[in-house]
């Protein structure tokens, strides 16, 4: 291999060493010297073997031999750490078997929410609140860990008439690598409480309106809790609904637009067509590296309003002006899920609820809301 090139890998530290965990879940989590961290941040697909060790003797003052460093390459690329033809190859035969099997399974039952069918759904009954009555066209909910926010899921979904529901176009956030801008899973999402059943038949139209794959980064689907959460109240209210599960991870006002539009078109018929955007607002303090956490109600509520008035390209660029200080999630789903509710004749949208949660441990605050839009 000429040129290495290590791929995307989560850094954490982990005593006088480092951990690096693979968000794909490809690849083993394993411990690492500071050493070999430098010499893997050094293999970024530009440098040959003589580059490397030129840059790596400059950094660290140790000279790497030849064979040693043919050594670590070897070692890494059979632990499918870099972006190899074996790596490409391993990742099409997990694809496919995902394909093949069409079931994307529960990630995060046991933990964020219960595993066993009775208790979870005990669990998100008990959070339900309000009369059962609005039909609205969509909905903003938290994604965050539902032992957290159940209230605040509850508050927005308890609201909405259970028998009026069809189809549920989901819109999540990216919180694992993406190489497209847009990715949708083709796969049924199994629950403690049953399958829920992806539209194949509006899937089948977004392949066709769309420029890239739109199955490229179904790896990435695997462990994404922005989708999983709310298949939960999907199955437990709409059983009968089918859903349309779509990750937005970048773009331009003008890129963002065109897929409102080409999601809206493929969907077709929007008669019992309730869209979620599912997303948290502000991550501030320790934790996401600000030096203490702070109350980031202010900001949050500024976003929001733009958002209920469907002020879109003054909420996303709210955001853009300041390098999105208070780190709002979803700012391209956002824009992607007001475009719609535009596109679907909206009046705007009313807050239902508000939360700030603080983690005392890592003094760190993220901020959640319920909107309702009409």
């Amino acid at each position: 291999m000429e040129k290495p090139k290590v791929r995307y890998l989560e850094v954490q530290p982990y005593g006088d060493k480092f951990l690096l965990t693979d968000p794909l879940g490809v690849s083993e989590s394993v411990i690492v010297t500071r050493e070999l961290l430098i010499l893997m941040s050094l293999m970024d697909g530009t440098r040959t073997k003589n580059d490397i060790k030129a840059d790596f003797l400059r950094i660290t003052g140790e000279i790497l031999k030849e064979e040693e460093l043919s050594k670590i390459i070897r070692s890494l690329d059979e632990g499918l750490y870099l972006l190899s033809d074996r790596f490409k190859k391993k990742v099409e035969e997990i694809k496919e078997n995902m394909l093949k099997e069409g079931v994307r399974k529960p990630s995060h039952a046991g933990g964020a929410y219960p595993e066993e069918g009775k208790k979870l759904r005990k669990f998100l009954e008990e959070s339900l609140k309000g009369e059962a009555k609005e039909r609205p066209k969509g909905i903003l909910v938290p994604h965050m860990d539902l032992r957290v926010a159940r209230e605040t899921y509850g508050a927005v979904y308890g609201r909405i008439e259970r028998s009026w529901v069809k189809r549920v176009l989901i819109l999540g956030v990216s919180h694992y690598f993406h190489e497209t801008p847009l990715s949708v899973c083709p796969l049924d999402f199994e629950t403690p409480i049953g399958r829920v059943e992806v539209d194949r038949e509006v899937l089948g139209r977004m392949e066709d309106l769309f420029e890239h794959d739109i199955y490229h980064d179904l790896l990435s689907h695997i462990r994404e809790h922005s989708i999983e959460f709310q298949t939960l109240y999907v199955k437990l209210l709409f059983p009968e609904a089918k859903i349309i599960p779509v990750i937005v991870s970048y773009g331009d006002k003008d890129t963002l637009r065109s897929y409102a539009e080409k999601i809206l078109k493929a969907v077709g018929e929007t008669e019992g067509l309730l869209v979620v955007s599912s997303v948290d607002m502000s991550h501030v303090g320790k934790k996401f590296g600000d030096p203490f956490s702070y109350d980031p109600s202010l900001r949050d509520k500024e976003y929001i309003s733009l958002l209920s008035e469907l002020k879109n390209e003054e909420a996303f660029d709210l955001l853009l002006k300041d390098e999105n200080r208070t780190r709002i999630d979803g700012q391209f789903t956002n824009f992607v899920f007001v475009e719609i509710m535009k596109l679907l004749g909206s009046s705007g949208g009313k807050l239902v609820d508000y939360r700030v949660y603080h983690e005392g441990p890592t003094d760190s605050k993220v901020s959640y809301a319920g909107i309702v839009f009409f």
